[in-house]
């Protein structure tokens, strides 16, 4: 009996030292309704608080929808920082969202029935084109299809990359369909050709929003 009273004390003083030495923190998040992830696993929003173990760490990623996502590496080891009590993380708005407009037609196949000859209607086209992008990657009258390079755009937190793609979808009656295709990567500095990064996204630029239109109005609905 004394033995196992003996052992039950060393039990209770061990737990009582090992949780001596955890360290408590609280996480803020600058918008209630961020998430917040520890070591990839949502733990909660806008406000969470962690143990971080004696000598571990783990990582913290608060991230809201149209705001650049912030991450931080929280320690409790010898010749490490320690963190605060209290952890404030404010978000910086994604100045993508701010350069962008939500639109149902982006990728989407958009359908022109031009009111001029085929000859006429594909100069229109590959003119109101240009004048939006400035390299075509591929073009051929022939089949009706045109592809221009990727344009992409690097913000605070982000990258868009925008293309156009226009291809016959009938000859008779003439029809061409275009899309205007709009992809987003939520990283700084991703290259345009890592396609696996990047998803569609259901917003368009600024400065392509008046492409679709203006086809419409000149080419045809």
């Amino acid at each position: 009996m004394k033995k196992l009273s003996t052992l039950l004390t060393l039990f209770v003083l061990t737990a009582s030292v090992a949780l001596a030495f955890d360290k408590k923190v609280k996480i803020s998040a600058s918008e209630p309704d961020a998430n917040i992830y520890v070591d990839g696993q949502l733990a909660g929003t806008g406000s969470v608080e962690l143990k971080i173990e004696k000598r571990t760490c783990i990582n913290v990623r608060v991230e809201k929808v149209g705001f650049v996502v912030e991450e931080r590496t929280l320690c409790d080891q010898k010749n490490q920082p320690k963190p605060n009590k209290r952890e404030y993380i404010k978000l910086a708005v994604d100045e993508a969202y701010t350069a962008s407009s939500s639109s149902d037609i982006a990728n989407v196949d958009i359908s022109l029935k031009p009111s001029k000859d085929e000859l006429e209607a594909w100069q229109l086209v590959s003119r109101i084109v240009t004048s939006y992008f400035d390299v075509i990657e591929t073009t051929d009258r022939e089949t009706g299809y045109l592809r221009t390079a990727w344009v992409a755009q690097n913000f605070n937190g982000s990258v868009v990359r925008s293309r156009c793609i226009v291809k016959l979808g009938n000859t008779s009656p003439l029809e061409y369909k275009v899309k205007l295709v709009s992809e987003y990567v939520n990283a700084p500095g991703v290259s345009v050709k890592t396609d696996e990064a990047f998803r569609e996204w259901d917003r368009i630029l600024r400065k392509y929003e008046g492409l679709i239109p203006e086809m419409q109005s000149r080419v045809g609905r």
